[in-house]
């Protein structure tokens, strides 16, 4: 049997698990990183995209966007994101309608303030329908 730790994924606007893990794997600033039971204590920042997590021997899979992740000493974890969301439920021809309108956008002249908000917007469309592609 594997050894388990407390899992709890909060979005901005409600709570998307919470549970025993055995494993989770989310997207960090500088790559994939991966959480089991025991982990060392840290605080590091979540970067949107694709995350994973095996519970009762299942892998389960959600798109979040930035966010921050907590190992706490007690075997306990928590993600916290603006918005987690699970790939089936995502709507591609929706997500790909903001693909194509951010894309749009940037082939304007933006201020630099502008510009980081539709790239932010462009990269969430695109980790979207990519994981709503990939688990359907």
């Amino acid at each position: 049997m594997a050894k388990k730790f407390h899992l709890e994924i909060i979005a901005s606007d409600h709570p998307f698990y919470k549970g025993d893990c055995e494993s989770l794997i989310f997207p960090g600033m500088d790559g994939l990183h991966g959480i089991l039971a025991n982990h060392q204590e840290m605080v590091t920042c979540v970067k949107g995209g694709e995350l994973k997590y095996k519970a009762d021997g299942e892998w389960h899979y959600a798109v979040v966007s930035d966010g921050f992740v907590e190992v706490m000493p007690d075997n306990q974890v928590i993600l916290l994101a603006d918005t987690i969301e699970n790939p089936e439920e995502i709507d591609i021809k929706r997500a790909d309608e903001v693909k194509q309108r951010a894309e749009e956008k940037l082939r304007q002249k933006l201020s630099n303030q502008e510009y980081y908000l539709t790239r932010a917007e462009l990269n969430r469309a695109i980790n979207r329908i990519k994981a709503a592609k990939r688990h359907r």
